[in-house]
């Protein structure tokens, strides 16, 4: 993960904000995983709330805090069903989380989650990869290696369903020993439209759908769409 952008996205997602004139105190960062994003948030003085369904990342998130004197509550939950204790301003995913629900169901569900999560008036911006950039992910293996981890990473492309499977085999070394480990992990990419109809249905209003990192709206060509959506007032 050292070369995500992670600051780069934080800066974005500010600059989201600050079009829609916005500024939210309180952020869930959903499926944070191991932290960055809402490290990235609570250095910039919001309070965060991170969930993720891996109690592991979720401990080593805590230590990223503690050694930076931070406090951020983290919570495990999965994406399609999970609360929180009081309602937030704003509600931000990156890196593709959302990508790992493979059904239409699964996304639905999560929408819900994060609408009953917001406070009126709240945002909601993530990402997603896009059908055409999975698509166009070539069926490669590739090795990564250091002094302490060997990993094997080979790419999959299931033209039937959709889905982009990546398998990783990885040695990690573990005091005098190595120590093994095998993950596959899949995601699907559902068409922009599809999206934006099952966040209407959950009760948002969606603003914008973005090309990565920019202000233009996301078309064919788009890899990488930010989506901007509003919990309006009942």
């Amino acid at each position: 993960m050292a070369d995500v952008p992670y600051r780069r996205w934080a800066d974005y997602i500010q600059g989201v904000w600050s079009v829609l004139g916005f500024r939210p105190a309180t952020v869930l960062d959903l499926a944070c995983g191991t932290g960055n994003m809402t490290l990235e948030l609570a250095l910039r003085g919001y309070e965060v709330i991170g969930v993720d369904a891996s109690p592991t990342m979720l401990e080593v998130a805590q230590r990223k805090f503690r050694s930076q004197g931070l406090v951020g509550e983290f919570l495990r939950g999965d994406m399609r069903d999970f609360s929180i204790p009081e309602q937030v301003d704003a509600v931000v995913s990156v890196f593709d989380s959302l990508n790992y629900l493979l059904e239409p169901d699964d996304l639905k569900r999560a929408f819900a989650c994060v609408h009953s999560c917001l406070k009126e008036g709240g945002v909601f911006v993530f990402d997603v990869n896009t059908p055409e950039r999975l698509a166009i992910i070539p069926e490669q293996t590739h090795i990564m290696e250091g002094p302490d981890y060997y990993l094997v990473w080979s790419d999959f492309y299931d033209r039937k369903r959709k889905i982009w499977r990546v398998k990783l085999t990885g040695f990690v070394r573990d005091g005098g020993a190595w120590r093994r480990f095998d993950e596959t992990h899949r995601e699907r990419a559902f068409p922009l439209e599809s999206l934006e109809e099952w966040l209407s249905q959950a009760g948002f209003n969606v603003l914008a759908v973005y090309d990565s990192c920019s202000f233009r709206p996301a078309d064919k060509t788009t890899s990488r769409a930010y989506f901007v959506a509003r919990k309006e007032s009942s």
